[in-house]
């Protein structure tokens, strides 16, 4: 049995000053950084005198003296807050923050005075390694100001100071061609790669990825997508082999004398200087993706899925980022991110797809693979301040050949909450939650988190709320749980007792949020995001709840003696059947206990218990475990029992995953035509289509043809966040080739395997283990993984 719990993430909680509220869609958190102090007189006349003392400093100055405090106090300091690296990555899959305790302050300087000494020192500074970085830095200003072209005209100037051999001339012509792939230049971005690619120096093999990924780029742009692919293949082999060679040279110790180690030693042929990736040459081999590694292989799986579908062209997406109010949200990143990559954090400065907005708070990517993305943003604090991006789990963008689409991003005001807020005491038998009317609002969703030593849990209390207030029993609330493993200690003693207890903890100091929905479903906005100054951080959204005392088994579970608190639940549920709260903990300390053992006996005997529950407390999440429990056994008559007693309890229309399971339960009763409606009702919901090869099997046993199915598939495409999905549409194609050699034996077989898979027949799987391939049982396989 899988108890259905609530838990929607987990993450770090640490204590954090009132002036820094940071509360993360759809969970809470606090977090240790500094707050954003709000702008006065007295520091912006501090700041002012501070800027022209540094001008004058510089103006000053003349010759190498110049170009040396153009680095110290220009470039330098500019490094330590690189472009694209923001305080918060915001997405529709995750979300990131981060604050570097120990970065430089900001630049005293405005923009147009650090464009124009990165100009000077790109043009009469020193030919060294800075001149990158101050490249970089420009362009970047100069993109903010949507004035691009003018940081191309200076990257030029630049490259002809330098020696058309050096590598630091490679680096900058590498990086205009970027920039020429990203604004849609083919022309100019070809010249300037066959400028790159002039004979190489050893050791290069970073640029040389970095040319063959771009090339690629460019390649796939001009409608030759088999020549990117052979050249992005040619190329991962190339850098590969030169990887291996060096690991090899290190790992049998020759390496200390050749040139290949030379090239990792410092000025003092100290090897301790050698960049961190090639220290340890066992950890070379385990952790062997670097970044230029890393581009290859998104850029080989880009190319071949394009080719998989089809599709040789590329296409455009352009947009804006404002606030709700229109102003526009300039200085912000844009990151375009393929299905594969959105399940990590934001890799910023060598994300396949990266931009920043202009003053107008435009954005447009050109050359763009066709595909399945998500947008990320990156923000500074001050951006993101009071304001949220309404951006949900299953917002997928589908890229075609030659699109060119347009998509707006605008950020929302976070929604304020009026009660419980402050930490007030709550003794009743019910909590009034109440918070602000959003315009244009439908329905309401409430989740509510506990907090624990290093984490918190948030589980949905309610949802399709019509009003702007809700009255919850407190009993509901205690219902709430379920149970997540400590961070330390090993098997099932180590669950987290906060997550057991729930609500029900009245030493425990808990919070709600807000999601405000319109009628199609789309979020509009939410309470929980960032608040940092005084202004903006409104009613702190928490509460205690001291309607009840801890038993003896509670504190046991407290201190984490679980073994001995299912004893005490145990004794204080035969001393009276009524005690629902010792009744819930044993359920759930079982279903724990019998995850962690794989204890099918224990699984079973928490079945009667969770009947008993159910009738005691009867709630649509204690009993959809149940009928999901009956789902596993193929108790039909039970599990249609308990369903339609869930969807009764429930009062509103059910989840997308629950229609789907719903969905195969009645394909596997027989009932096609209601499990195909089921089907198609839980598709249009689910935007990642996670029952797409169920349904897909549903229609071929109700005797559809495989061109219909295949139009099917290409309408609802799985998407799984980090992964390679699967592609129903590809299986189906190959299945209709397959057929074309005897149709007759293929329909029999196909008729065959369907009838074994809809009646859950162990028979399929045996069959699916057999020696000898074929489309048909490579879509069996798939389709059973479903469930």
């Amino acid at each position: 049995m899988k108890i259905r719990i609530k838990v929607k993430q987990l993450v770090l909680f640490v204590l954090l000053p009132l002036t820094l509220l940071i509360l993360l869609p759809g969970v809470l958190q606090q977090a240790a950084a500094p707050s954003v102090q709000p702008a006065t007189s007295a520091t912006a006349d501090t700041g002012a005198k501070a800027r022209q003392e540094l001008l004058n400093t510089l103006n000053s100055s003349t010759g190498s003296k110049r170009m040396t405090l153009i680095r110290t106090r220009i470039i330098e300091p500019g490094n330590a807050r690189p472009p694209y690296q923001y305080n918060v990555y915001i997405g529709s899959s995750s979300s990131q923050w981060s604050q570097n305790n120990n970065e430089e302050p900001p630049s005293l300087l405005l923009p147009g005075d650090k464009l124009r000494f990165l100009r000077e020192y790109m043009l009469e500074g020193p030919i060294d390694r800075y001149l990158l970085t101050a490249a970089k830095q420009l362009v970047y200003e100069y993109d903010v100001l949507g004035t691009g072209s003018d940081g191309d005209k200076v990257l030029t100037e630049a490259i002809a100071r330098i020696s058309s051999k050096s590598s630091l001339a490679r680096e900058l012509l590498l990086l205009q061609a970027q920039r020429a792939l990203s604004a849609g230049n083919w022309a100019a971005a070809k010249v300037l790669l066959v400028q790159a690619d002039s004979p190489g120096h050893y050791g290069e093999e970073e640029s040389d990825a970095r040319s063959a990924w771009l090339s690629a780029r460019l390649l796939f742009a001009e409608g030759d997508s088999s020549g990117a692919l052979k050249l992005i293949n040619n190329g991962l082999e190339n850098y590969q082999e030169v990887r291996d060679r060096k690991y090899q040279e290190m790992n049998d110790g020759s390496g200390g004398d050749s040139q290949d180690s030379k090239d990792f030693q410092g000025s003092t042929g100290d090897s301790a200087s050698a960049p961190e990736s090639f220290t340890a040459a066992s950890q070379f081999l385990e952790e062997p993706h670097s970044e230029s590694e890393r581009q290859l292989l998104l850029m080989q799986n880009a190319l071949l899925s394009a080719a998989e579908a089809g599709n040789s062209a590329p296409a455009t997406l352009s947009g804006t980022l404002t606030y709700s109010d229109g102003t526009p949200v300039s200085r912000a990143g844009i990151f375009l991110r393929p299905e594969s990559e959105v399940n990590h954090s934001v890799l910023y400065g060598s994300e396949p797809y990266e931009i920043v907005t202009d003053a107008q708070g435009r954005f447009s990517f050109s050359g763009v693979i066709p595909g399945y993305y998500q947008l990320f943003l990156g923000l500074s604090f001050e951006q993101i301040d009071g304001w949220t991006w309404p951006v949900q789990a299953d917002d997928w963008i589908e890229i075609n050949p030659n699109d060119r689409l347009t998509h707006n991003i605008d950020l929302q005001p976070l929604l304020e909450l009026k009660s419980p807020v402050n930490s007030q005491i709550l003794t009743g038998d019910s909590v009034e939650f109440e918070w602000e009317t959003v315009r244009n609002a439908a329905s309401y969703s409430l989740s509510g988190t506990v907090s624990a030593e290093g984490s918190t849990f948030s589980y949905v209390i309610r949802q399709h709320i019509t009003g702007n207030k809700v009255s919850i029993p407190v009993t509901e609330l205690y219902s709430s749980g379920g149970f997540s493993t400590s961070s330390s200690g090993e098997g099932w003693e180590s669950v987290e007792p906060s997550s057991l207890l729930g609500f029900a903890d009245p030493s425990g100091r808990f919070s709600w949020s807000i999601e405000a929905y319109d009628e199609s479903g789309r979020v509009i906005t939410r309470s929980n995001g960032y608040r940092l100054n005084e202004d903006n951080v409104g009613n702190l959204p928490f509460f205690y709840l001291h309607s009840r005392s801890l038993t003896a088994a509670d504190q046991l579970v407290k201190a984490q003696k679980l073994e001995q608190s299912l004893e005490a639940y145990r004794h204080d549920y035969a001393g009276d059947p009524q005690d629902d709260h010792a009744l819930k903990m044993l359920v759930h300390l079982m279903t724990a206990k019998a995850s962690y053992t794989k204890d099918k006996s224990l699984e079973a005997a928490t079945i009667p218990l969770l009947v008993k529950l159910v009738e005691l407390r009867p709630t649509a999440d204690y009993v959809f475990n149940l009928a999901h429990y009956y789902y596993e056994q193929s108790d039909w008559k039970s599990y249609n029992h308990y369903y339609s007693w869930f969807l009764e309890l429930r009062d509103q229309k059910p989840h997308s995953y629950d229609q789907g399971i719903n969905a195969t339960a009645l394909m596997y009763q027989g009932k096609l035509d209601e499990a195909r409606r089921q089907f198609v009702a839980s598709l249009e919901e689910d935007g990642s289509h996670r029952f797409t090869g169920s349904y897909l099997a549903a229609e071929l046993a109700a005797g559809q043809p495989l061109d219909a199915v295949l139009k099917l598939a290409q309408r609802y495409p799985q998407h799984s966040p980090g992964s390679s999905p699967v592609n129903w549409a590809k299986l189906i194609t190959l299945m209709k080739a397959e057929r074309t050699g005897q149709p007759e034996l293929f329909d029999r077989e196909l008729e065959q395997m369907l009838k074994l898979y809809t009646a859950r027949s162990g028979k399929l799987r045996e069959w699916t283990r057999e020696s000898g391939d074929s489309a048909l049982k490579t879509f069996m396989k798939a389709v059973l993984e479903v469930d």
